[in-house]
Order: C-alpha cells, then structure tokens, then sequence
C-alpha cells in the first residue's frame, strides 16, 4: 500500500454524508453490492454483539456462507417529531432460527441512526434512508431503515391568530413579498453558513411562516419582523436540513414564505434550493482594499465558508496582497508595498499567527504567482517595475531562479495546474513593463512543463482575445487539472469595468460562458476550489452585484461561489451562486484564492483523508473519535487515493482528486 501523502501534491473530494460509515476499520468493513446495497465484511469493531459464536447448526465450520440473514421487519420507517426520539426493534433468524443476540448489527449512515443491541435507535438530527446489516461469521442479510424529521419552532413569536392563518392563507397571491436572496435554483454544498434569506414587500407588524421540505426533512419557522425582510435559521438546523438530502437535483428544497399582514395570511412565496451532498474543504485568502473599513493598508484576510468571521492571519505592518497558497495550504506568496518592483515574500501557514517563511524581501519581486502541486516551485509574475511581462520560475524555498522567461515575453498571471504538468499564463501584453493588470491586449495560453518542474516547452493559445468582451485574465485550473476557468473584464483586468467568466478545456476547444453565475457582467477572477463536492466543481469569484437587499446598488465587489457542473457538459454548466458570509458590509473583497487547510498530523482530530498528512482518517477504538490514522492495505472512502484499484468500496467507490469516493447522490 502506497504511504499517501497530502503534502506531496494529492488533492481530491471531500467524503458525502456516509463518510463516518466507510473508515471504522480495515479494509472491507463496509462497501456496496451491485444491488446498491451495503455488504459487511470481516470488522468486529461495531457495537451490537460478537461476529462469531455458537454454532447453531452444528456444522463445526461456522455459518455457510450461502445462508442468508433475516431481518425483521424488512423495511420499517420512523418519524421523530420535534426531538422525539423512536426506536424500532429488530430481529434476526437464520433458516426460522433466532440469532439476534449473536449477529454484529451496523447501519450505513451513522449521521442519521445506528443499531445497539438490536434497537436502531435515530440520532434526531438528520433523515434519510440506509441498509441495515445484520453479519454473523460469513452470512448476512439486510433491512431498509427510513427516518423522517419534523421540526417546528418560533410558534411563540406569532399569535394564535397569526399561526391559524398562516398555516391556512386564504389571501391569494402575495401582492407585494418577493424573494431576492438566496436565488431561485442556487446549488449549494454541505458545510456552508445558512443563507440569510432576504425579501421585499413587508410591512411592519407582519409575521411570518417560513417551510423548507425535501424528502426526509421538513423544517417550520413562525417569525414575527420588520422592514427590511431577513431571516436566519439556526445553523444546526441549516446543517440537518443539508444533510438529509437525497441528492441536489433527486431531492431539492422546496422554500416557502408566508407573509400575514392586516388581518390576511396571503399564499406562500416558493423557491426551489438544491443541497449537493458535498462538504466544501478548505479556505478563502482575499484581499482587502483599503480605502473600505477604515483600514489604512490592503490586506489579505481569511474566511472559510463555514465560519462568518474573518481573520486577520499575519500583518506585516504594510499594505499588501497580490497572492496565492500552495495546494496543501502551508505557505502563501504575496508582495509587499514597499518599494517597486513589490519584494514577494512567502509566508508560513501552518503557525498561528503566520509567520515569514523562506522567501524575504529582496530575493523576488513582481506581482502575481501560482505554486506547482507540490510547493517546490513558483512561477512569478515581473511586471511593474522590470523590461517587460514575463513569467520567471523560482525554486520554492530558496528562491533561486530557475527559468527567467518560462513561457516568453509578455506573459502574466500565472497559473499551475493541480497535476503539476502545465502551466497556463495570459500572454500578448505589449504595455512594455507597466503594471499587467492595466494591460487591455492578451490572449490565454497553456505550455507543458517538464518534471523538474521549470522546463516549459510547447506554449499553445487556446483562447484568443477576440473570443468575447475585453481580454481573458486571472486562469484558474480545476482540481482534476482538466478544466481552466478565466475571467473576461474589460478594463485590464481590474473589477472596475464590466466582467463576464468563463470555462474552457485544456485545448480552447470546448469554451463555455458561465453565463448564470456571472449575469450582471459584474464578476471576476474565478477560482476554483481545491476539491470536487457533492457531484460538482466550485467557482469563487468576485462580483459587484446586489446582495438581497443589504448591499443594493452598492456597486461593491464581494466574494460569491458557485457551482458548475461535473462534467461541465450543458451549453452553461454554471448555476446561481451563493455569498460568502461574514465578509463586513463595508468591505471590498478581490483577488480570492482558495486552498486546503495545511494538513494536521497522526492523532489529530478530522472529518476525512482530505484533513490528514497522510490522506487517512480513521475511528480510534479507545474514543471512538475519527483522527489522523496510518494508511491500511486499502483506502476507504474519503481517504487518499492514487487510482481507483486503492479504494476499498472500488469498483463501487472512484478515486476522484486523489480521493475514494462514493457515487454521489445526484
């Protein structure tokens, strides 16, 4: 088994909802059967009695393994009923013969319930559907469990009256409400702040019941609030509801608005969400301008999209920005102010606060870079202040130059692909040294680079200017390397003119426009996530346009994310995009860059792989606590992977950006 190691440049899909299911113990412990079903094999570390016992048919070599368990009831469905917890007793017999007390019971989503003593007993805070296993040396038999969830709350912020109303409206359409943020359709994945759902057309005095249903969830809210219309549900709730879809587009949600007002409950106000069953893994760097907030230098801040508050990671005492991370999220390049050509410094991540790494001030100087997938190598921008645009690699940590024009004279913002092979660059400038990003002219070009990571051969254009608004700017490659997503602004390629983004394959020969998330022509510098989630790829970006109606006509660049389809197939593989919560009102958000958190060592706690140094998370027996584990003879879902063979659950489960993965619920 290959040693896997995260630092040295896998990158891959965070776990679904079953993750905790899939890493309890070696290799085999859970997988599916071409049924779709859950399979058991040899693993004895789950509660619910011994794997091995008395043989009840006397054959003096065990069970079978032609014979089959049978579960009783065969398919049984519980509703817990805000909080309410109930439980189903099962029963396990094997040719008429009851073995319950002998068999090892598990259940495949332990987020939603789990069997002890042979009582499944829900968690109450996510539904859903799953296989319960009953194994007994090598026979097994099989269950279906369903859990709904109800959940009502804020009964007592509106009257009796208010309630009986809004529960039955009898007003008709609702001449005034209408919803505008989140959009109608937005696709959004797991481990993200709720929505702050925003309207318009309320009065003061009004109340109001909110329901947000899918298949396995049904959520109730009565409020009672003023002009101007927001909302926010409790994100635990938020959390549950996520975690209960079926799948985006098998289950979406069903958002529903009732507004009473004057004595009169009026017809709900529906929207349609869409849930992918993905966690979204790791954080956004941004720079902050600084004539917002009262902050005298630009800076770069960091904001994960679980989390609304900022942080001010490292202050160097200067305004600075222009930068990027490392795949692994342990060290930024950035420059700083302090002189033109700007010096570019890289900084260590992995301390609390940040601190300056191997690359000080004087060793470098330009403006934009981009990292090779293991961190050892930067290619480095040099316009403003040098004879002109080009492209320099230097190594990573000393900051030798060892390529002084890597792709040719004018050529800017680099970007490097995730598998380390490529190199894409806006080339074309013909400005003559001033700053790149004022440059009108350029076109997109990719090249191959060698695998001492600063031989660069073959540069080819794949996307010519002429192939929209102004000139293509800021490319950004997809976690599988396959896809490079850029930007069209039409001033250089500054957030002030009109901006449009969009996606194209490593050749130029399937370009596509990403129409929906960038309507307004507003939106900017598009970068995609460091892993696939939920069935899609993810953009951030920045646009200027309206937030609900928190940020109307403000004109102001903010970070938004939005899903695109994998594969990027449809004529617009994009959809209506989320907001990044927790950025400050008065704040002007550019240039964003998304990377893994730096990894965490053996013993650490983690959610998946994705978290680990060595790509594997597993459950200690002693706290029964998922943590940093060594890797297995095979990987389970959610832990690193090289190809498909790696995984446990293959060929069930798929190696997808170094990763075992499930299928996805769609």
């Amino acid at each position: 088994m290959h040693s896997w190691q995260r630092n040295a440049g896998f990158t891959g899909l965070i776990a679904v909802v079953s993750i905790a299911a899939a890493v309890f113990g070696g290799c085999g412990d859970s997988g599916t059967d071409s049924s779709g079903g859950s399979t058991s094999g040899g693993n004895t570390s789950s509660a619910g009695g011994p794997s091995t016992g008395g043989d009840p048919f006397g054959s003096g070599g065990g069970i079978p393994s032609e014979q089959v368990i049978v579960i009783s009831p065969q398919t049984f469905e519980l509703t817990v009923i805000d909080g309410a917890i109930v439980t189903q007793a099962l029963t396990a017999t094997i040719q008429g013969q009851d073995v319950t007390s002998q068999v090892q019971w598990s259940f495949e989503k332990p987020n939603v319930g789990d069997v002890s003593a042979a009582l499944f007993t829900p968690t109450g805070t996510v539904g859903g559907s799953g296989k319960v296993t009953a194994t007994l040396g090598a026979a097994s038999g099989q269950a279906d469990g369903t859990v709904y969830i109800q959940k009502t709350v804020g009964v007592a912020n509106v009257t009796p009256d208010q309630k009986a109303a809004l529960d039955n409206p009898q007003g008709g359409a609702d001449p005034a409400l209408s919803l505008v943020y989140p959009f109608n359709e937005t696709v959004f994945p797991l481990d993200v702040l709720a929505p702050e759902i925003q309207w318009n057309g309320s009065a003061p005095g009004d109340a109001f019941k909110l329901t947000i249903s899918e298949d396995f969830y049904q959520y109730t809210e009565y409020f009672a609030t003023a002009p101007p219309g927001r909302h926010l549900i409790a994100e635990a709730d938020w959390a549950s509801i996520g975690s209960s879809g079926g799948g985006a587009n098998a289950d979406p949600l069903a958002v529903a608005l009732t507004r009473w007002s004057n004595n009169t409950a009026y017809a709900p106000t529906a929207h349609t969400w869409h849930i992918a069953q993905g966690r979204l893994k790791g954080a956004i760097y941004y720079w902050e301008l600084p004539d917002a907030c009262g902050v005298g230098n630009g800076r770069v801040l960091k904001i994960k999209p679980n989390d609304p508050i900022p942080e001010e990671f490292y202050q160097p005492g200067v305004c600075w920005g222009c930068h990027t991370v490392s795949r692994d999220g342990a060290k930024m390049m950035a420059n700083l102010e302090s002189g033109s050509p700007f010096p570019q410094v890289t900084i260590d991540l992995t301390t609390t606060p940040a601190v300056p790494s191997t690359i000080g001030p004087g060793v470098s100087g330009g403006t934009f870079s981009a990292f090779n997938d293991k961190g050892d190598r930067i290619a480095v921008s040099t316009d403003g202040g040098f004879s002109g645009d080009m492209i320099r690699i230097i190594d990573g940590n000393t900051g030798a130059e060892l390529n002084g024009n890597a792709v040719g004279t004018g050529c800017g913002e680099p970007a490097w692909s995730p598998d380390g092979t490529k190199l894409a660059a806006i080339c074309g400038s013909s400005n003559g040294g001033n700053w790149f990003f004022d440059e009108t002219a350029g076109f997109l070009t990719i090249a191959d680079v060698a695998a001492d990571g600063f031989t660069v051969t073959n540069q080819q254009t794949i996307v010519p200017q002429n192939g929209g608004q102004g000139r293509p700017a800021y490319p950004s490659f997809s976690p599988g390397s396959e896809w490079i997503a850029f930007g069209r602004p039409t001033a250089g390629s500054r957030s002030t003119g009109n901006g449009d983004l969009w996606i194209t394959d490593q050749t130029g020969a399937n370009v596509k426009q990403l129409t929906t998330a960038s309507s307004g022509n507003q939106s900017f510098n598009p970068v995609f996530a460091p892993l696939r989630a939920g069935g899609y790829y993810w953009l951030v970006y920045i646009s200027r346009r309206d937030y609900g109606n928190r940020l109307v006509g403000a004109n102001r660049q903010q970070l938004w994310i939005t899903a695109i389809d994998d594969p990027p197939t449809a004529a617009d593989p994009s959809h209506p995009p989320f907001y990044v919560r927790g950025q400050e009102d008065c704040g002007k958000s550019e240039n964003a860059y998304m990377a893994l958190e730096p990894c965490k060592q053996l013993g650490e706690d983690c959610t998946s792989g994705v978290d680990c140094c060595d790509g594997t998370c597993v459950k200690d027996p002693t706290t029964m606590e998922y943590v940093c584990g060594v890797p297995g003879e095979c990987a389970q879902d959610g832990n690193a992977c090289e190809v498909a063979s790696d995984c446990c659950n293959a060929p069930t489960s798929q190696c997808v950006d170094g990763y075992c993965e499930p299928p996805v619920p769609r």
